[in-house]
């Protein structure tokens, strides 16, 4: 599974076929090890750069040029690792890669989801009359993904990976790991939504203040149930690295 999620990853970076080399720098944020180690092995002419406690390995992959990061798990992490590719290099575009929890009865361990916006579960002003998840300053609930990364995203799946499940749909972000049919059905019931994870609503508010284009890739790494501390151990790694793949043809294979 690491192999062909990194397959994908490259697919949806710089696509199939020769090309010339894009203007166009790609921020690639994961929370672990996993879910970036694959890319980074990748990387050419690499300069690693020291911010905030995180590593950004910033070079040239397959002709692409790129920072990768991980930035550890839950939204404070994820938030500012966002901001701090954009300001200080520079970065055109965010992709979000890791696993998740499926929120979908449908949606399988191993299959991906494709974020067509992004949700923060968590969040929560109703008592002074906001609604849930309504975002402070921003005055929406949802921020959506850049439609022309979400299609490239899922060509890459299709074609790093033809024998799994893409699905595209919301993200739903919190700093809880769903592990519980009670969690799964409080954060369905409000929000609806196809996965659950800890990182990518916040970095979807970074870009949104940015006005900077992302997507959120996940490969499932469990059902967000009562069976997630088992599933998620043994899935986990190869999820990741499967997802980190197809980042990889992602980001070549525009």
């Amino acid at each position: 599974m690491f192999v062909v999620i990194a397959m994908v990853l490259g697919c949806i970076l710089i696509g199939c076929g020769e090309k010339a080399k894009s203007s166009v720098k790609t921020g690639i944020i994961g929370a672990m090890d996993e879910e970036v180690d694959t890319l980074k092995q990748e990387l050419k002419n690499v300069k690693v750069t020291d911010i905030g406690r995180m590593e950004f390995y910033e070079g040239n992959l397959d002709g692409e040029d790129v920072v990768i990061v991980k930035c550890g798990i839950g939204k404070v992490n994820a938030g500012a690792c966002a901001q701090v590719l954009i300001t200080s290099f520079g970065v055109d575009r965010i992709i979000n890669t890791g696993v998740a929890g499926s929120l979908d009865a449908s949606i399988d361990i191993g299959d991906f989801v494709v974020s067509t916006d992004a949700v923060q579960h968590d969040f929560d002003l109703t008592a002074i009359g906001n609604q849930k998840g309504e975002l402070d300053g921003i005055g929406s609930v949802s921020l959506p993904a850049d439609e022309t990364m979400m299609a490239n995203a899922v060509s890459a799946i299709r074609e790093c990976a033809p024998e799994v499940n893409v699905f595209e749909g919301r993200v739903c972000t919190g700093d809880q790991f769903i592990s519980s049919d009670e969690q799964k059905r409080n954060i369905t019931s409000e929000f609806g939504g196809l996965c659950c994870e800890m990182e990518g609503g916040a970095i979807a508010q970074i870009c949104y203040q940015n006005n900077v284009p992302f997507v959120i890739i996940r490969a499932i790494s469990d059902k967000a149930d009562g069976s997630a501390t088992v599933d998620y151990p043994t899935f986990e790694k190869e999820a990741a690295a499967r997802c980190a793949s197809i980042v990889h043809y992602m980001v070549t294979n525009k």
